[in-house]
């Protein structure tokens, strides 16, 4: 066997380090797509006798995070920023394939809508993923920025707690932090227009809170997923 060649990324063997690493791009591919087109959607969350406005992509999102840590954790800083690289793309691509969806008829003239596509069904479309445009635009941006801060936030903690059994530390400060930058531009950017400012603070803090929340709790599948991957036991708390 060539020594050259990663034996966790063997092409003739499926190792769980392989498995590992698909699961988790795939899950931050998924979570990223799915949290730009369910973000125009609102819910009220009653905290007590606090109530904020959460948008509905908001845990889809935090799921993001959970799969940039465990890949920076077992792979690196590298591995990481290509995933994230590569989500700015599929954002992108997002944004141009919903655009194609909702008006391809009427720029290329030998393409037209099916008879059972009615004229209210075409706006009905359109006025939900015109929305998601908005949405996905504002996610682009908050999503670049705050994922480059998540794993250069994570690799200086790792290499300042080497050896220090901070994994914990690291996941949720480097969660916490680009959670906050990237709630902050996002809701600025979709909702300014939409919503007077008071109720964008509102949705800033209700995105925060939400998102610490899920950071806190995605802690121990963190560990587990890096276990897994590492081959340890799936509950060594080490690293």
């Amino acid at each position: 066997m060539d020594p050259s060649v990663d034996a966790a990324m063997h092409p003739e063997k499926v190792t769980r380090k392989a498995f590992v690493l698909f699961f988790c791009t795939g899950l931050f591919m998924v979570s990223l797509v799915l949290a730009a087109l369910t973000a125009i959607k609102v819910h009220e969350v009653q905290l007590g006798p606090l109530v904020v406005l959460v948008p509905a992509g908001t845990l889809a999102f935090g799921l993001t995070y959970l799969a940039t840590d465990v890949i920076s954790e077992v792979w690196g800083r590298g591995y990481a920023l290509c995933v994230v690289l590569t989500g700015v793309a599929m954002r992108f691509l997002v944004a141009l394939l919903l655009i194609y969806a909702m008006h391809v008829e009427a720029v290329l003239p030998f393409m037209s809508a099916a008879d059972s596509w009615t004229p209210d069904r075409q706006s009905e479309f359109v006025s939900v993923f015109s929305s998601g445009n908005r949405t996905n635009f504002a996610g682009l941006v908050a999503f670049g920025v705050s994922a480059l801060a998540d794993v250069l936030i994570f690799h200086h903690l790792r290499l300042r707690d080497q050896g220090k059994n901070r994994l914990w530390l690291r996941n949720n400060i480097s969660t916490i932090v680009s959670q906050i930058l990237n709630s902050t531009i996002f809701i600025s950017v979709a909702f300014a227009g939409v919503f007077s400012w008071a109720e964008i603070g509102n949705l800033i803090l209700g995105q925060v809170i939400f998102k610490i929340t899920v950071a806190v709790l995605d802690t121990p599948a963190v560990y587990l997923l890096r276990n897994f991957a590492e081959g340890r036991r799936l509950t060594d708390m080490r690293g």
